[in-house]
């Protein structure tokens, strides 16, 4: 009996990860005006912040309904394997809340579920945690134990380049909005235990990748022998220079590169560019 992992879509983990730990994709749902589109499967980042540019009313999204997870777990347990569910926060979403109900429907014990009280790139980092200990031939019960004890151990940043889909979403006053771009002001964002707050606004592009650094330094994080994860929205030229800035000066044991999804994206809009990692 093995153990099957399955995760969200706004983890966005990448595709060669899901693909060499055989990882279970399960995904939350775009809804533009025109239609609605399953993430990462009926629409591509490229093509979904193609749409968001010129969409004039903000997309909205829906999270995973019970009927799709049954259908996923029930699968899994068919063929041997035990469930191992790692998902976004539950108060940012009710995806994890969804699982929940799939599971007492079925009433197995080999489904366990863990909410990561976190999103996107911190999600990841406890996918990627659950991967290795698999990896290890270790329990179910030691892995879930081990994961939920990392679980305040997520450290993650976000700047994001525009208050436009922060306005549109009803997170910021228009007038708020328009005086932020007017000053350039990029908020930076952190989420703790599920909570989204902002720890800071700089200006100007040409700031974030020493506020980053700034920010690892003064809260003294070690990266050496940790695997970083940077996250981007069609940001390439920044997150380039981010990477090469924790290669030279903080030696980590690997750094991992993804895009920012359809969900996420709906809510950050273009030009994001975040830092996380686990500080264990």
């Amino acid at each position: 009996m093995g153990i099957r992992i399955v995760i969200d879509s706004t983890s966005d983990v990448t595709k060669e990860i899901i693909e060499k730990y055989n990882l279970i994709m399960v995904p939350l749902t775009v809804n533009f005006e025109d239609r609605s589109y399953l993430d990462k499967v009926e629409l591509s980042t490229n093509e979904f912040f193609d749409k968001l540019i010129v969409s004039d009313k903000l997309p909205t999204t829906s999270q995973v309904t019970p009927g799709k997870f049954v259908e996923v777990f029930n699968k899994i347990l068919e063929g041997g394997d035990e469930v191992l569910g790692i998902f976004l926060g539950s108060d940012l979403s009710g995806t994890y809340e969804s699982a929940q109900i799939a599971k007492n429907m079925i009433d197995d014990e080999r489904i366990n579920l863990i909410d990561s009280r976190s999103v996107c790139l911190g999600t990841f980092s406890l996918i990627l945690e659950a991967t290795e200990l698999v990896d290890q031939n270790k329990s179910i019960d030691e892995i879930v134990k081990t994961i939920e004890s990392l679980k305040d151990k997520v450290e993650l940043v976000v700047a994001v380049d525009t208050l436009k889909y922060l306005e549109k979403g009803g997170r910021l006053s228009k007038g708020q909005a328009i005086a932020g771009s007017i000053l350039n002001i990029k908020p930076i964002i952190t989420v703790k235990d599920s909570k989204v707050s902002v720890v800071d606004k700089v200006r100007g592009n040409n700031k974030i990748v020493k506020w980053f650094d700034n920010w690892i330094k003064e809260n003294e994080f070690d990266l050496t022998n940790k695997t970083v994860f940077l996250y981007h929205a069609q940001n390439e030229k920044t997150i380039k220079t981010l990477r090469e800035l924790i290669e030279e000066k903080y030696t980590p044991k690997n750094i991992i590169i993804s895009e920012v999804g359809p969900v996420i994206g709906t809510h950050t809009g273009p030009g994001v560019i975040a830092i996380g990692f686990l500080n264990k």
